[in-house]
């Protein structure tokens, strides 16, 4: 029997790697063209970018293993009975819930092993992530601006820039509100931003432009001075990266814990820590749920029926994640607990899927 196990876990160990791999890079690659354009359009560091995507995949993988359990599942019993080595088994004696049982067991190890990855793994890569795109733009201010809109991370300054082109701002416009008269307006042909020591703020060089200014012993009258360089330090609004506080997916279970009595000793409604502490101990557990639905489906279709089962995979998978969405909203309503909000999709995948498996062992 234990030979048998091995073989039916190798069999599925490819499926599951290469689903989610695949997967996994699918997720990746509408974050990589933003990427490619900060490294090629914007001169950020192509290590920077590294690890931006590094810290990204904790977070993916706790969507990508249960789909990948999912369809590996499928393809693997699918491969089997197939090639009728499903009913060579149950022909030599083997009770079918002895096939299944090894599956179920890596399921509910994979579950416990994604609880310990949302606990620790999947805060810190989410604060690493927030902090390294605060370093990009403390290194380079212009890594996220974007022209036609009005920038107001500069205060008391208003910045408007029809073009970026990497390093360099073309068209600029910069408001300065008075508190005691007209806005003081700076026109430039162009601009450049280049980091200060502090690492706090940034200096910016404009060319060819103009400052109009209100002159105050002249109600009513503005005053125009042409300039061929003028620059200006700007303290941004961004924090230093190293001393970013955390948000709340970005706390432990522990520290969700604590938070949560804090709130309740404060007389502070919980509910979003609450419902974040579920989710994080209830997601990894479709693992499981997806299991279910895979042996269910992998022992019932046939080879020739691959396209049904890819159209169980993708509804099994979104109703799944719409129902955490839908019992979150519903939470939030106030109208159920926190813990049955995120526990009840799996409940009900369990409910319907559990008895599909136990048919599908029968036949």
């Amino acid at each position: 029997m234990r030979l048998l196990r091995t073989y039916l876990l190798r069999e599925h160990s490819g499926p599951f790697f290469v689903t989610m791999g695949g997967l996994t890079a699918v997720l990746l690659v509408g974050n990589l063209v933003k990427f490619a354009e900060l490294v090629i359009a914007k001169g950020v560091s192509l290590f920077d970018i590294v690890r931006l995507i590094i810290y990204l995949i904790p977070f993916m993988l706790t969507f990508t293993i249960p789909m990948a359990c999912l369809i590996a599942m499928i393809l693997a019993f699918g491969r089997l009975s197939s090639d009728y080595e499903l009913i060579a088994m149950r022909a030599s004696g083997v009770a079918p819930a002895r096939l299944v049982s090894p599956m179920l067991i890596v399921g509910l190890i994979f579950s416990v092993l994604l609880v310990a990855v949302n606990d620790r793994l999947v805060p810190a890569s989410r604060l690493a992530f927030r902090k390294q795109l605060k370093a990009i733009g403390v290194q380079q201010p212009t890594a996220y601006l974007e022209s036609g809109i009005f920038i107001k991370d500069f205060p008391p300054y208003v910045i408007f820039v029809y073009g970026v082109e990497g390093q360099r701002l073309n068209n600029v416009r910069i408001y300065e509100p008075q508190p005691n008269g007209p806005t003081r307006t700076i026109i430039a042909d162009r601009g450049v931003f280049e980091r200060l020591p502090n690492r706090r703020g940034v200096q910016l060089k404009l060319s060819d432009g103009t400052v109009d200014e209100w002159d105050p012993m002249h109600p009513g009258a503005f005053t125009k001075a042409v300039f061929s360089t003028y620059t200006m330090a700007l303290q941004t609004t961004t924090e230093d990266p190293d001393r970013i506080g955390k948000k709340i997916k970005e706390l432990t279970l522990k520290e969700l814990t604590a938070e949560r009595r804090r709130l309740i000793a404060e007389s502070i409604d919980p509910l979003p820590v609450s419902l974040e502490l579920h989710r994080r101990i209830a997601g990894p557990f479709a693992v499981l749920v997806f299991i279910l639905f895979g042996l269910a489906l992998g022992l019932r279709l046939h080879h020739h029926e691959r396209l049904v089962g890819y159209a169980w995979v993708l509804g099994i998978f979104m109703s799944y994640y719409l129902a955490t969405i839908g019992m979150s909203a519903v939470a939030l309503k106030d109208w159920v607990p926190a813990w049955a909000a995120m526990w009840t999709p799996n409940l009900l995948g369990t409910a319907i899927s559990l008895p599909m498996m136990l048919r599908a062992i029968r036949r």
